[in-house]
C-alpha cells in the first residue's frame, strides 16, 4: 500500500519481497521521492509566484494522481533531469518552471554566477572608482501563462548585479543583438548580456554573454563562469520584493537617454562603412528580410537605408 506522511510521499513497497516487480515499484517511488524534494526545494526559492504556485499544484495532482498520472509525468520532465547548461551559447531552453528551463529563478542564479565570476577577476572587491560594466539588453519574448519574459529576466539580471556593486546598464525598450554587442565595447564594458533565443520557437527564450571585446564568450571561459553560477545556486536577497517595488514606484531599470546614444553611435559606424555614393539612384533589386521571433527588423530598416542600399526592404508585417 502507499503510505502518506503529511505531504511527502513514502517509497511504496510491495509484499514480494526479492521479487523484480519489489525492485521496480521502489525505484519508482524512490524516484517519486526525489521529484518532490527537487520540486519543493526549487519553488521555495522561485521569486516567481505563478511558476511556484504551477509547482506547489503539481506536487498536489501528484499526491491525488498516482504514478501513473500527469502531474508526475509533468514533473519529470521539469526536474527529472540535468540543470540547464551554461555554455559558449550561455542558456537556452523552453521557458517554464524548473532548473532544466528559462526562468526567473534559473535567470537570478545565471546573473549572480557572472557577477561572482566577474568579481573574483577583479580581486574579490570592487571600489567606486574601478567599478566593471555589464550591459543587459533583450528582446519581446513572452509567456503569459508563467509570467516569464524576456522583460522580467533582464530587469532581475540589473537588479543582481545593483546587488552586487557592478554598474549594469539595461538598454531600454527591445534591441537587437548587435547593438548589444556593439554598446559592450563602445562602452569598454567588462561584459554584455543579450536575452533572446534567436531563431528558437516563441516559447523558448536565452542568456546570451558576450565579453569585453563585443563577442560571445569562448572556452574556458564558459566552464568557469558555469563552476560560479553552480556556486551561487540560492538567491542573495529576495529579488521577487525588490522587483515589485520597483515596479510599484514606476522605476523601470532601463536608461532611455543612454539607449538612444548608443543606437546613434552604431548607425554612425554602419554609416562610416558605406561604400556607394549619396545618389545611390534607383534599382529593381528587392529584398526580402525575417526577424523570424526577433525584434531586428527596424534596425535593419535603418542600416539599409545609412548603408544607402538601394531598393525596398520587404517584411511581413507580424514580423516587423
Amino acid at each position: 500500500k502507499t503510505l502518506i506522511a503529511g505531504s511527502a510521499r513514502l517509497p511504496e513497497l510491495v509484499l514480494h519481497i526479492g521479487t523484480r516487480s519489489a525492485e521496480l515499484n521502489f525505484s519508482m517511488s524512490s524516484d517519486l521521492a526525489a521529484l518532490r524534494t527537487a520540486a519543493e526545494d526549487w519553488a521555495s526559492l522561485d521569486p516567481n509566484p505563478k511558476t511556484a504556485s504551477h509547482v506547489t499544484a503539481l506536487l498536489g495532482r501528484a499526491d491525488r494522481e498516482g504514478e501513473g498520472g500527469g502531474a508526475v509525468a509533468e514533473l519529470r520532465v521539469l526536474f527529472g533531469g540535468p540543470r540547464i547548461s551554461f555554455g559558449t551559447a550561455g542558456l537556452r531552453g523552453p521557458m517554464r518552471p524548473g532548473p532544466r528551463s528559462m526562468n526567473d529563478l534559473v535567470v537570478v542564479q545565471a546573473a549572480q554566477g557572472i557577477a561572482s565570476y566577474i568579481k573574483d577577476a577583479e580581486g574579490g572587491e570592487v571600489s567606486p572608482a574601478t567599478r566593471p560594466t555589464v550591459v543587459v539588453g533583450r528582446d519581446h519574448r513572452a509567456r503569459g501563462e508563467f509570467g516569464l519574459s524576456s522583460e522580467r529576466f533582464a530587469r532581475y539580471t540589473k537588479l543582481v548585479f545593483d546587488r552586487a556593486e557592478i554598474d549594469c546598464l539595461l538598454l531600454e525598450g527591445l534591441v537587437a543583438t548587435p547593438i548589444l554587442a556593439f554598446a559592450t565595447r563602445y562602452l569598454g564594458a567588462t561584459a554584455g548580456i543579450m536575452v533572446t533565443a534567436s531563431h528558437n520557437p516563441k516559447d523558448d527564450n536565452g542568456y546570451k554573454v558576450y565579453w569585453s571585446g563585443g563577442c560571445q564568450i569562448r572556452p574556458p571561459m564558459d566552464r568557469e563562469i558555469a563552476k560560479a553560477i553552480d556556486e551561487n545556486l540560492r538567491p542573495w536577497t529576495d529579488y521577487g520584493a525588490a522587483l515589485a517595488e520597483a515596479e510599484a514606484e514606476g522605476r523601470g531599470l532601463g536608461d532611455g537617454p543612454r539607449t538612444e546614444k548608443i543606437e546613434e553611435a552604431y548607425f554612425l559606424s554602419v554609416r562610416a562603412l558605406r561604400t556607394l555614393p549619396e545618389d545611390g539612384g534607383e534599382s529593381d533589386l528587392k529584398f526580402a528580410y525575417t526577424s523570424m521571433h526577433g525584434v531586428g527588423y527596424p534596425y535593419a530598416k535603418r542600416s539599409f537605408d545609412e548603408f544607402g542600399i538601394p531598393g525596398p526592404l520587404l517584411a511581413v508585417p507580424s514580423q516587423r
